[in-house]
C-alpha cells in the first residue's frame, strides 16, 4: 500500500523506508493522513483492510498528541 520512492506524488509517504526506520511528528500527521486516504484502494484484502484503518487511527492519535510518533520499522 505504501507508495515507493518513486512516486512523486506522494512527498511524504514516499519517505517510508522499507529496510529502515522512518517517523513522523505530530506535525507531519496531517499531511500523511491526507495521503494515506489517496492509498485506501490499494488495500487488497480485509487484513490490508484493517491494517491500513489502524495505521490511520494511530496517525490521527499522533496528530492530537504532540508527545507521540508514528513509526514505521522495515524489514
Amino acid at each position: 500500500m505504501i507508495p515507493d520512492n518513486s512516486e512523486i506524488d506522494f512527498p511524504t509517504l514516499r519517505c517510508v523506508d522499507p529496510f529502515g526506520k522512518t517517523v513522523f511528528n505530530h506535525l507531519q500527521a496531517e499531511v500523511f493522513l491526507s495521503e494515506w486516504e489517496r492509498v485506501k484502494d490499494r488495500a487488497k484484502d480485509e487484513s490490508q483492510r484493517e491494517a491500513w484503518q489502524k495505521v490511520k487511527e494511530m496517525a490521527q492519535t499522533c496528530k492530537s498528541d504532540r508527545d507521540l510518533y508514528l513509526r514505521f520499522v522495515g524489514h
